[in-house]
């Protein structure tokens, strides 16, 4: 858990770096698998404020666009879902659209709007899938630890 002085200086260098909200919210996510700063260990905390000061200091590579469509909100509601199950390392939007592209089998999307309503609905259905597994998965080991008396 991070002190209020980190805290302040996360979001100082956010200020600093111009990020909007949703640029720093998906930083956060895509550099250590939190929606808030608040979650960050102290190893993702000193990732973020790298890649913070990188961006302030070289030109954005991709711009992050908020979810327009419904579709688009229920593949990240879903994936929100999942990540609590994953592995830190695989909490990443870069782990996220290497899973859709598997499931659409195509390679050029880069951002969700890419993406027509047969895939979108493939990919909410493949997704769908995982979570069950995940869930599955969970009470199988909820059971196995349970105390047989």
């Amino acid at each position: 858990m991070l002190d209020n002085k980190q805290l302040g200086a996360i979001h100082i260098a956010k200020k600093d770096a111009a990020l909007t909200d949703l640029e720093y919210r998906n930083l956060l996510f895509e550099i250590a698998g939190v929606t808030s700063a608040k979650y960050l260990s102290e190893d993702g905390y000193q990732a973020v404020m790298r890649a913070i000061r990188d961006r302030q200091y070289s030109p954005p590579r991709q711009k992050f666009e908020p979810p327009q469509t419904p579709l688009e909100k229920k593949v990240w509601k879903l994936w929100y879902l999942i990540c609590d199950y994953l592995p830190e390392r695989e909490r990443t939007a870069r782990y996220l659209f290497g899973f859709i592209h598997r499931v659409v089998n195509d390679q050029s999307i880069q951002v969700l709007s890419d993406m027509n309503n047969k895939q979108f609905h493939k990919v909410i259905e493949a997704l769908n899938h995982r979570w069950a597994q995940e869930i599955a998965q969970d009470n199988v080991n909820a059971k196995n630890n349970e105390v047989p008396f």
